[in-house]
């Protein structure tokens, strides 16, 4: 089994540090373009994309849906995913983070009509006008992405090997 893991994890690693690095270059381009700019969509796309189809979609009878749940649960490492469980079920509005993330996905993203209806069914359960929502989700993001992280080192420490080897500084 440790074989199979060391190369599930390297896999696992490597799209965990795709997503890793749409969060850096959001963050690099945030202070020069504007919020509702193509640039801004594109990382803000890809990155809610990519976060459904590791975390939330084809929940059915699991306890979490998402690839990243599946590919961890053989292994009895499906517990590394509580931080990012959790982020994703922090209340925004009226609805959480991933129910946010997962509708603007299959919405906006997956089947848009390319129209203001889309956004609209989107945020029709969270006022994302007002300050406060949109600093806590700028918030639960960061949170994420820091969840990401600590996911990315953890299954590389469950493999035993040193951390270098998955791309990692130190250890």
């Amino acid at each position: 089994m440790g074989q199979e893991l060391d190369a599930v994890a390297v896999f696992l690693i490597h799209t965990l540090k795709q997503v890793l690095y749409g969060f850096d270059r959001l963050d690099s381009i945030a202070d020069e373009v504007n919020p509702g700019s193509a640039a801004m969509a594109f990382y803000l796309s890809s990155i809610y994309n990519y976060i459904a189809l590791l975390f939330l979609l084809d929940k059915k009878d699991k306890s979490m849906g998402g690839s990243v749940y599946r590919t961890l649960k053989p292994f009895g490492l499906e517990g590394l995913l509580d931080p990012i469980r959790a982020t994703l079920e922090e209340p925004l509005g009226s609805v959480t983070l991933g129910e946010v993330i997962r509708v603007f996905r299959n919405t906006a993203i997956v089947h848009p009509t390319h129209s203001d209806a889309d956004l609209d069914r989107v945020y029709a359960a969270i006022d994302m006008n007002a300050m406060e929502n949109q600093q806590l989700w700028q918030d639960l993001m960061h949170r994420l992405r820091d969840d990401i992280k600590m996911l990315s080192l953890a299954i590389a420490r469950s493999t035993g090997r040193p951390l270098s080897d998955f791309g990692f500084r130190g250890g």
